[in-house]
């Protein structure tokens, strides 16, 4: 298993890639990074907290450190977090799990 497949699990991906907006067509410059390895490095990120000029992007693979933050930025902006929320939720309600409204606990 790569660090991207750890980081963004199969499931994951599947559920994610849907929600994000379709990228707007380049003309020149360099290929586009790919959305996989960004949201690892999201991910690598979030889970670490380390600086966004400290992610180890050649082992990610995620282009740079200023792409994944603008990926992030930008899929924030387009709703894919809120979407994936809600995208969540759903699924554990499917599951039999409850919110019960009294603080942040899942019940089944």
């Amino acid at each position: 298993m790569t660090t991207i497949e750890s980081l963004v699990p199969d499931q994951l991906w599947q559920a994610v890639e849907p929600l994000l907006p379709t990228p707007r067509p380049r003309y020149g410059g360099l290929p586009r990074t790919d959305d996989r390895a960004c949201l690892a490095g999201i991910v690598y990120q979030l889970r670490t907290g380390i600086p966004w000029r400290l992610l180890p992007t050649r082992e990610l693979g995620c282009g740079s450190p200023v792409t994944c933050w603008r990926r992030l930025r930008d899929w924030q902006r387009a709703g894919v977090w809120q979407q994936l929320h809600h995208l969540l939720l759903d699924e554990l309600g499917r599951q039999g799990a409850s919110w019960t409204g009294r603080g942040p606990a899942w019940t089944r």
